[in-house]
């Protein structure tokens, strides 16, 4: 289990990024890693209901993904029969050989992971040499908790509208709040991927695309979401801005 303090109620659970502008715009930086994806073995860990495993393969790579949550995995099942992509896993200790892959794609995941470290040394085992890590992971320079908090000693959720929470320091926040999900420094998420064994490439942040990925968003999004998106994606090309995005991006080679 992470020993951090504040991060101790870690679950294995999370939705999904997979809506469509969401998909289009990380499999575009996937897509656009060294080598890129055509002809390559590439894992998914915690792949959902498979929807990026389905992308990159009709991006010509040859992917499979993971995924612990049985409903999920049905999911998969019910819309490809017969197809088996998508298999029962946990990204704390993966049933393959060493060196199986040319890359893994670890996308809004590892947050969820009860031990962040060993899923990313479990990830670097199974990549060949000269192989690749994508990870994408919450930013905490990003201004609001997308995952929500809970108050502590309840089980209410506080809305992510609520601004500010990232920001406050996790022995400071725990007084108040239940943190269920982590959220990661840049700093503190290229030291981790560095500790398991990889050399980071790259580096990089993506913006919402207001999709109501948390199904919380505030009513009031709907309004102004054209305007949004488009302010959105001007700030992702903005060198200082686009350091404060919802997720960032790491591409790292084994």
């Amino acid at each position: 289990m992470s020993a951090k303090p504040g991060y101790q109620s870690i679950r294995i659970e999370g939705g999904d990024t997979a809506t469509p502008l969401n998909l289009a715009k990380r499999l575009a930086r996937i897509r656009s890693i060294p080598g890129g994806v055509r002809g390559r073995r590439i894992l998914d860990c915690g792949c959902g209901a498979g929807e990026y495993v389905v992308a990159l393969r009709d991006a010509g790579a040859l992917a499979i993904g993971i995924e612990f949550d049985s409903e999920k995995r049905a999911q998969f099942a019910q819309r490809h029969p017969g197809a088996d992509w998508v298999r029962a896993g946990d990204s704390q200790s993966l049933e393959f050989p060493d060196a199986s892959f040319d890359a893994v794609l670890i996308n809004e995941v590892l947050e969820h992971v009860p031990d962040d470290a060993l899923a990313l040394s479990e990830a670097h085992r199974v990549t060949k040499p000269g192989g690749r890590l994508i990870l994408f992971a919450p930013n905490r320079m990003y201004p609001f908790e997308t995952h929500g908090v809970y108050r502590l000693g309840s089980d209410r959720k506080l809305s992510p509208a609520l601004p500010g929470i990232p920001y406050l320091p996790l022995r400071l926040g725990q007084r108040w709040f239940r943190y269920w999900a982590r959220n990661y420094w840049p700093g503190e998420l290229r030291r981790l991927v560095v500790a398991a064994g990889f050399a980071i490439e790259s580096t990089g942040f993506v913006w919402q695309t207001f999709e109501n990925i948390s199904n919380a968003q505030p009513g009031f999004i709907g309004a102004v979401r054209p305007a949004a998106r488009a302010l959105a994606n001007f700030c992702e090309t903005i060198p200082g801005v686009r350091r404060f995005g919802v997720s960032q991006l790491i591409v790292a080679q084994r």
